[in-house]
């Protein structure tokens, strides 16, 4: 793990940067509370059940992380690389070269599998394929979808968020170019975002629109910006110190918020709930900023993030996220089935054992598609690196 000042110094920052091992244990922090969410989903029956429930309810919330660590990083990138000739062409062309094989892998699986087995998708693809799937533009939103026929994707609603992300804010980089005018960007934007999807809840907007709306999640992207671009002032020091107090303010708000709710001091018709709702996502966005910068100091959590394991995860964090929903929801009932019949009739054995055997199956399809699959793209990023290239340096 670098030094805290060879982490944050401006010229070693973005492109310019040697790999921070560190963050790709965050990221494997985030796929595992998303994986967890939704591979271990049961109704407890008990109180220790209830609270294991909760606990891991709470690593959907991984999403946020995702977020901001996309906002911290792609950021970084975009400022570093500002005098690059090829600005747009590099960033864009590496995004696509790491997102697309995967994604428009499985969507040309589901394509085939509708001429061959005659399913029917109606308009989801198209939407899909066109990353909109967030929005009604084409079809309905896939988290609502209700085909006739199968189609399990739908987590695909935050690769839709991070898309449009990818597109709008190279530009936006582009044009407000300095540090100071996209710092005032970013805090303006964190204040009105909150203020955007309160209003949209107090006027009836639908909360998973509002929860799968790119504008209306954009204060978590913009959370990682802002320390991003903070690590390239001089106040870079003072940012990584506050990460802590950002991080347990965060946690702080959003304890109290759920406590409001869970002891009924905060009723769900009231516009105090309304607010709530709108005001934890920027508590998720505090806490997980608050994360990355106390792993970029070094100290017991970058440690921990820093293990191999935790390394290895992240490595494989997109893959993961990608396929685990869709194993889980075509091996779901026969492993079931099998644990039920072969090993144990407890219900809370057979969802822990299920849950678990169907991450490991994802991971294995993650790595199997990684490395046989996706590394044959991500080889040709050596065309658009952001250093000379050693066999076409002058």
């Amino acid at each position: 793990m670098p030094t805290s000042s060879t982490t944050i110094s401006a010229p070693e920052a973005g492109p310019f940067a040697r790999h921070i091992p560190a963050l790709d244990g965050v990221r494997g922090l985030a796929v595992l509370g998303v994986a967890g969410s939704h591979l271990f989903s049961a109704t407890p029956h008990s109180a220790l059940e209830a609270a294991i429930h909760n606990t891991l309810a709470f690593g959907a919330n991984g999403v946020d992380l995702f977020f901001v660590l996309s906002g911290f990083l792609i950021t970084g990138i975009l400022y570093d690389s500002l005098a690059d000739p090829a600005f747009f062409r590099k960033f864009y062309a590496r995004r696509v070269l790491r997102i697309f094989p995967l994604y428009y892998g499985v969507l040309a699986a589901f394509a085939i599998a509708a001429l061959v087995l005659g399913l029917h998708f109606h308009g989801e693809l198209l939407s899909l394929a066109l990353y909109l799937q967030n929005s009604n533009l084409i079809a309905p939103q896939i988290r609502s979808y209700a085909g006739p026929s199968p189609l399990p994707l739908s987590h695909f609603w935050s690769l839709a968020i991070e898309e449009q992300f990818y597109l709008a804010w190279p530009i936006t980089v582009f044009l407000l170019r300095k540090k100071r005018r996209l710092l005032l960007f970013c805090c303006a934007a964190l204040l009105l975002t909150p203020v955007l999807r309160f209003t949209l809840l107090l006027h009836g907007v639908n909360f998973f629109t509002i929860h799968t709306n790119t504008l209306c999640r954009a204060d978590s992207l913009l959370a990682g910006a802002t320390l991003a671009l903070l690590l390239r002032t001089d106040l870079h020091d003072h940012a990584l110190r506050a990460g802590r107090w950002l991080f347990a303010a965060g946690l702080l708000a959003s304890a109290l918020m759920t406590a409001l709710v869970a002891f009924g001091l905060v009723t769900q018709t009231s516009t105090s709930f309304l607010f709530i709702l709108a005001a934890n996502y920027s508590a998720m966005a505090a806490i997980s900023a608050g994360l990355i910068a106390i792993t970029l100091r070094p100290g017991l959590i970058s440690s921990f993030f820093s293990i191999k394991s935790m390394r290895w995860l992240g490595k494989y964090s997109y893959g993961i996220y990608v396929l685990h929903v869709i194993r889980f929801a075509y091996l779901e009932e026969p492993i079931r089935s099998l644990i039920q019949l072969h090993l144990t009739p407890n219900k809370a054995a057979v969802v822990l054992l299920t849950g678990l055997l169907i991450f490991l199956l994802s991971l294995t399809a993650a790595y199997l598609s990684f490395n046989l699959y996706e590394k044959r793209f991500l080889r040709l990023k050596r065309f658009f690196d952001y250093r000379a290239h050693p066999n076409t340096a002058s």
